[in-house]
């Protein structure tokens, strides 16, 4: 089976230069921007083709947040509250590893809880693994 027709199907990845834009214009650290800025250069080569899978996966991650405000949220303010607990002198040692892991689930459950009504996130996931899926099976 020619895996062309399936790489050819995938939906292009977005201009480097929009990407890069969109992540100089977070307000995060600089280190933060770096990171995301290696990740845009991460490529796979699958069947002589040439895929931006770093492109694609930061392209997914600003997607996922504009489509799906209220999880990221829940999500983000799990990991803030996680972390001034671990911050707490002998008790967050013992705390912190213990409610983390809880936290973090409670976020994400009470923002998805919002965001899911018609499950939108399931079906943008799979896309994305269809997306990759498509170009490395075939390969």
């Amino acid at each position: 089976m020619d895996g062309a027709p399936h790489l050819q199907a995938l939906e292009p990845a977005p201009p480097r230069r929009e990407l890069r834009d969109r992540i100089d214009r977070l307000t995060v650290s600089a280190d933060a921007k770096a990171l995301l800025d290696e990740l845009l250069d991460i490529v796979i080569h699958v069947g002589g083709k040439i895929i931006a899978a770093g492109r694609q996966i930061v392209a997914f991650i600003f997607d996922l947040v504009r489509r799906f405000p209220n999880t990221s949220f829940g999500v983000i303010v799990a990991l803030v509250i996680s972390s001034l607990v671990a911050s707490i002198p002998l008790l967050g040692l013992v705390l912190g590893p213990l409610l983390a892991p809880f936290l973090l689930a409670f976020g994400l459950a009470a923002g998805a809880i919002t965001d899911l009504k018609d499950a939108p996130l399931r079906a943008r996931v799979s896309d994305l693994e269809r997306h990759f899926s498509a170009a490395t099976c075939d390969a």
